[in-house]
């Protein structure tokens, strides 16, 4: 596998397919060279591979050890510091539930519990082990104040907020429909409080690489979308993310 992902990681630098390219362009909205972004959920690391393509250093966070090795062998010799940990409201060690698809592994049951009820019915997490949690301050502490944070901890989201104080410049926020779609309403609420009525919000669905509105939009605005029936519907897809920027 890691022949793979490094096949891919060669392709993203040299001959990149029109999905990674719109990757890039989104991406590249938020990040420069130069930048620090802290990649939460990293898994293969589709993502860290576009961050080092626009130059930044990469702090990449993920808890399951078949993805840590992939990292490492991918990215040898890059500006990537890659961390066996997940990320949560403090620090602490925790059950993880191993699943039989890396990209679904996760630290919320309930979010486990709502995939066994819906798309996923056909997985299975039945492998758990205690991983050690740290919070995005800690992060901080140890590598600096991001210029761009992504997370995507699998029904995890709200936990990885909690754990953050400090205003960033921007990050995203995966999102799932619809069990969890209260928690979506709950992120922007408390990163609303945390930038003090100072962020602006976006959403791109699925993997559409691409901004969803022209114009992004101040926290209540966000807010009347998420909290109505149209979020639920397939225009906003099963899952997707929100991004967040601070405006001054």
């Amino acid at each position: 596998m890691g022949r793979y992902y490094q096949w891919l990681f060669w392709q993203q630098r040299n001959y990149p397919t029109r999905k990674m390219k719109k990757m890039r362009d989104l991406y590249s909205q938020f990040v420069a060279p130069g930048n620090l972004c802290f990649d939460i959920g990293a898994n293969m690391g589709s993502r860290v591979s576009t961050f080092l393509i626009l130059k930044a250093k990469v702090i990449a966070l993920e808890p399951q050890e078949k993805c840590v090795k992939e990292l490492h062998k991918v990215f040898r010799g890059y500006d990537v510091t890659v961390i066996r940990k997940g990320a949560g409201a403090k620090n602490e060690w925790k059950d993880f539930f191993l699943a039989d698809n890396t990209l679904i592994s996760s630290f919320s049951q309930e979010w486990i519990s709502g995939m066994k009820s819906g798309h996923l019915q056909k997985n299975n997490w039945d492998k758990t082990e205690q991983v050690e949690i740290v919070t995005l301050d800690t992060l901080i502490q140890q590598y600096g104040v991001p210029d761009f944070i992504k997370i995507d901890t699998e029904g995890f989201e709200l936990e990885v907020i909690k754990g953050l104080s400090i205003p960033v410049r921007c990050l995203s926020f995966e999102y799932t429909l619809p069990h969890q779609k209260g928690q979506a309403i709950e992120c922007v609420e408390l990163l609303d409080q945390l930038f003090n009525n100072q962020a602006i919000f976006n959403i791109c669905r699925d993997e559409a690489y691409q901004l969803k509105f022209d114009k992004w939009m101040g926290a209540s605005e966000i807010l009347t979308i998420l909290q109505s029936e149209d979020f639920n519907k397939n225009n906003y897809g099963v899952y997707g993310d929100i991004y967040v920027k601070r405006i001054s």
